[in-house]
């Protein structure tokens, strides 16, 4: 173990949803990484984004705050006016609080919260792609590697390029411009696994958060992960022809959230192919870090945990993408921790975990002190095995897709057996997740569900007031310093 806590290895998948994890999906995907981790670690089943949008997800993620105290409440765009939106210089991250312990820090891969090259706190070892995450193109490091092979990068300058000769721009599924080794998530993954083989003797812990931008669409992977699945085997979403989702729209103008309806059960099937092979890929991204964990015998001295930013719609609920919408398929995310030395044997729970956790579980499981401001919940006994109720219910919340967009601001709240989602303008959402699981059914009107609705409305309006949640006035640049913590759970 190294002399002052242990290492943290902590990935971050991109638009994946729970249910593509090891044990709840519905159709047959190799992730051969994550099932041999689910054998000694703990699966979360009911773990939680707070909004299911990138920017403001990864903050969360990362600074134990939520979007509404943390002021990240949208994306970080590159474009007038939305690129007022980045994360405040005092917003302390992971790294903030475990580089004076000692630690050393890495980060390679998708950052995506507005501050150009800086990585606030992650100074010991740093990879930079796209052009949103640099302070100039000579701190890209895919850009100059592209340059190097003689490939020209478009878009964002990520490396994510699709090949236009395999690619089909109504389902945005294909193949990937770059090849495997040349690949960004795979050259950040080696680079990541470089970072681990150079602290082997170090004796200093260390810290890594690797993000990869797999499985976001467009759906495109390079070989064999492009074509690993075949689409007429994928099955398709009950809820794939459903019109609620598609209605909610005449209410909610977002950018990014998208009816199914102009697509057809085959293009659904070859979007889901695709969506699998992307996930598969990250699994062997996984896979590549592991080796190198193991490979210098540092595998148990860590703390490795694997999450993603938010979910995908994937045409569920007649919808596709990610925004204006706090149906599961977009807010509940896979969680696998594997504590270090692992468990005896695999552990699944149901109890209901954020991802405002994931800051103070790790600072309690380093030995760090844990700060009153952090709004989360240290959930290591869950991590451990054990299966006591952490709270009684978690806060989801939205504003909008890009700052300066109009905003289709949401609030929710999630208890183990009801989903309650108040809106501004808008039908509100009430859902009996023990009878009908898949959302079907809006009770907010039913007079049958009346004492639920109030129990629901109770239950956020005092998570409203304890983390000073100014809701339902929308957020306004100029961002306040931190409220309250959430002490309930916090």
């Amino acid at each position: 173990m190294p002399e002052s806590g242990p290492n943290v290895v902590l990935i971050i998948s991109d638009e994946q949803r729970a249910d593509t994890m090891p044990g709840v999906r519905a159709a047959d995907v190799s992730t051969p990484h994550l099932e041999w981790l689910a054998a000694q670690g703990t699966l979360f089943r009911n773990a939680y984004c707070v909004t299911p949008i990138c920017s403001p997800a990864r903050a969360a993620l990362l600074s134990g705050l939520y979007p509404h105290t943390s002021g990240m409440v949208a994306n970080h765009q590159e474009r007038p006016i939305s690129n007022e939106m980045h994360l405040a210089p005092d917003v302390r991250l992971l790294a903030d609080y475990l580089q004076p312990l000692g630690y050393a820090c890495a980060y390679t891969g998708k950052w995506h919260l507005g501050t150009g090259g800086d990585r606030r706190g992650f100074r010991d070892f740093i990879t930079r792609i796209s052009d949103y995450d640099v302070d100039g193109p000579e701190q890209n490091d895919i850009l100059r590697f592209a340059d190097r092979v003689g490939v020209t990068l478009g878009g964002k300058r990520a490396g994510h390029d699709a090949d236009p000769a395999r690619f089909c721009a109504r389902t945005r599924v294909g193949s990937s411009l770059l090849p495997l080794a040349y690949h960004p998530s795979m050259l950040n993954a080696r680079a990541a696994a470089r970072f681990i083989q150079g602290m082997a003797d170090d004796k200093r812990p260390f810290c890594l958060v690797y993000s990869c931008h797999e499985p976001h669409p467009e759906f495109v992977s390079p070989r064999p992960f492009d074509r690993m699945y075949d689409p007429a085997a994928m099955p398709l979403p009950e809820t794939h022809r459903d019109n609620v989702g598609p209605r909610l729209l005449r209410n909610r103008d977002d950018r990014q959230l998208k009816s199914a309806d102009a697509l057809d059960d085959d293009d659904l099937r070859a979007m889901w192919a695709g969506y699998y092979g992307a996930v598969s890929y990250v699994d062997h991204l996984v896979g590549v870090i592991l080796a190198a964990l193991i490979e210098t015998d540092q595998f148990d001295e860590t703390l490795f945990i694997f999450t993603s930013d938010h979910g995908e719609m994937l045409g569920s609920h007649g919808l596709l993408y990610k925004g204006a919408a706090l149906y599961e398929e977009l807010v509940n995310i896979p969680l696998l921790i594997r504590p270090p030395g692992g468990l005896t044997a695999a552990q699944c729970t149901g109890r209901l975990v954020t991802h405002v956790d994931l800051v103070p579980t790790i600072l309690n499981w380093c030995g760090a002190p844990v700060p009153g401001e952090l709004q989360g919940a240290d959930i290591g006994a869950l991590a451990r095995g054990g299966n006591e109720r952490v709270r009684d219910g978690i806060a989801l919340e939205y504003h909008s897709c890009n700052w300066g967009q109009r905003p289709t601001p949401l609030r929710g709240w999630r208890t183990e057996n009801w989903k309650y989602v108040e809106t501004i303008g808008g039908a509100d959402e009430l859902y009996d997740l023990r009878e009908d699981p898949l959302e079907r059914h809006n009770l907010s009107e039913d007079p049958a569900a009346v004492g639920a609705r109030e129990r629901m409305r109770t239950g956020l309006a005092a998570w409203l007031e304890r983390t000073g949640d100014a809701w339902p006035e929308v957020p306004r640049p100029a961002r306040e310093l931190p409220h309250g913590p959430d002490r309930r759970w916090g």
